[in-house]
């Protein structure tokens, strides 16, 4: 990884002579040799500032109260399929009154008593239980056909469907007049203010009852034929709902398929990265009252090559995926579901320095681990996945590299005929290794280098994790003939840091801290011999 730190300079030039103008005269012929002394550059930096050089909107980096840094990557999903976890399209259902009796006439006329319960079904797609719901919307449409040649008095009651306002059950009356053609009636009504309450069969199937009683009234002479009857066609059309009471099942659930983006990351990519203990969070908000329990069908890394490492779950302890309900609606459950190496293999995840994380998980509601015995959905129901990749600078590396340009402004050494390089690092950051520098000129051409220049040393790491002083390395480097012709002619110094943390030949880990700096400074001393 390369960060280009750029400081524009002023070179002082000090040219050290000293005489008297009234020596002059006394002077004899000969020659002396004036010192130069040039401050190329000073920077002071931290490890926070070096990091916000990763410059990326993907990355979030935070500083805890211990000054102790870690890198958050995060993404945030909703899962609101309610139709997945129950659907429920139209129902409809007929019923027919039929004596199916051969009355013949007779010389007066007569009433049959009607006093029916029939019972209809109210399923769901993939027969999950339905104790109760509130509607939303759609309709309710009752329809009755009566081919029976006799006026009819009647009133129907659907038993468990209520108004919200009231709590009583939907009932409706009417008086209908046989007039030579099949008696007919309509009643249709929005479902808002409508709720139902629904019981069990035997086979668990949601059932409710529909109660009809009336007469119906034939005049003297009318007969009654076996396939006359009265037919009740009772529909809940494009029903939708603000609240469902059951039992949803156990089917699978697409709870989230997304990407992170991990490009900011990729900076360390070649470094020798080794993360000590990266964690990915998976915190859920959930306001079903169902328990869900996470699948993690793929979770994988993707690097800049397009090479994939997938999730590994470690048994045991095994990753405990259980997303928990409320139990009251309207109220939200947060539960934080872990991924370490304690459960997983993330490390390798995140140590393969991806530019991308894809997530694709899947939800079982109502697992085997859940203890609820029903289940409550609301129309704004939810379950909201905030994945967090979290990544605290607890780390080893070994390659990594920092570039500084030290721009050449009115530099005059022409007449040098000898130049030494002087290096002071100040460092208080776990890191060791060695200095480079390129003279370059202004066409970006490389006109000189010096590897291992100089040492950049670590200072002591305490048994606390924290460095116990800055350590200084002193520096001097003579240059040839040919780089002080380069020198001349160059344009900036590129000054590249190739370090290494700490100890990490021994496998240690390094936490880096942001109050730690490192200071550099670079300057170069040279002498001129003037012929007097």
């Amino acid at each position: 990884m390369r960060k280009n730190l750029i400081w524009v300079l002023t070179l002082p030039c000090l040219l050290a002579t000293s005489c008297n103008i009234e020596d002059l005269g006394k002077i004899k012929p000969g020659t002396v040799s004036p010192h130069i002394a040039i401050n190329l550059g000073y920077s002071e930096y931290t490890v926070q500032e070096l990091l916000e050089d990763l410059e990326d909107e993907s990355v979030e980096i935070t500083t805890n109260a211990d000054q102790t840094i870690a890198l958050y990557f995060s993404e945030s999903t909703v899962y609101d399929g309610n139709d997945d976890l129950i659907a429920i399209n139209s129902v409809s259902n007929e019923e027919e009154f039929a004596p199916a009796e051969n009355v013949p006439a007779t010389p007066i006329g007569y009433e049959i008593e009607i006093d029916e319960v029939f019972t209809f079904s109210f399923p769901a797609n993939n027969g999950e239980e339905i104790d109760s719901l509130i509607y939303s919307a759609g309709t309710l449409d009752f329809e009755m056909l009566s081919t029976f040649k006799g006026d009819i008095d009647y009133t129907w009651t659907i038993e468990g469907t209520k108004l919200v306002t009231t709590n009583v059950d939907l009932t409706n009356s009417e008086e209908l007049v046989y007039t030579g053609a099949d008696v007919t009636d309509s009643y249709s009504r929005p479902l808002e203010g409508l709720k139902s309450k629904f019981y069990k069969n035997a086979f668990n199937e949601n059932e409710f009852q529909v109660h009809v009683v009336g007469t119906i009234t034939f005049e003297a002479g009318t007969e009654i034929l076996p396939e006359q009857r009265m037919t009740f066609d009772l529909a809940f059309n494009n029903p939708g709902f603000t609240h469902i009471y059951g039992k949803f099942g156990s089917d699978p659930i697409d709870l989230q398929n997304q990407s992170i983006d991990m490009t900011a990351f990729n900076d360390f990519s070649g470094d020798g990265l080794k993360l000590e203990d990266p964690r990915v969070y998976l915190i859920t908000t959930n306001s079903y009252g169902m328990d869900i329990e996470l699948s993690f069908d793929e979770l994988k890394a993707i690097d800049a090559d397009g090479n994939q490492v997938l999730l590994q779950e470690i048994t045991p302890p095994g990753i405990d995926g259980f997303v928990s309900s409320p139990e009251i609606e309207g109220e939200v459950k947060i539960d934080t579901i872990e991924l370490n190496n304690q459960n997983s293999n993330i490390d390798d995840l995140l140590n393969s320095t991806p530019v991308l994380m894809e997530f694709e998980i899947s939800g079982i509601p109502n697992p085997a681990s859940s203890s609820r015995l029903n289940n409550f959905l609301l129309e704004d129901s939810r379950v909201e996945i905030e994945s967090l990749i979290a990544i605290p600078m607890q780390f080893q590396m070994d390659g990594f590299s920092v570039d500084f340009d030290f721009e050449l402004n009115d530099l005059d050494i022409e007449s040098a005929e000898s130049i030494i390089f002087n290096i002071i690092a100040t460092n208080e950051i776990p890191f060791s290794g060695a200095i480079d520098l390129s003279f370059i000129d202004d066409q970006g051409n490389l006109l000189f280098s010096l590897p291992n220049a100089a040492n950049i040393e670590s200072p002591i790491v305490g048994s606390d994790g924290k460095t116990t002083a800055p350590h200084v390395s002193n520096s001097g480097i003579d240059l040839s003939s040919e780089g002080i012709d380069a020198l001349i002619n160059a344009h900036k110094i590129l000054a590249t840091a190739n370090i290494s943390t700490f100890e990490h030949e021994k496998n240690r880990y390094v936490t880096l801290y942001s109050d730690y700096k490192l200071n550099i400074e670079l300057s170069l001393a040279g002498e001129v011999t003037i012929q007097l």
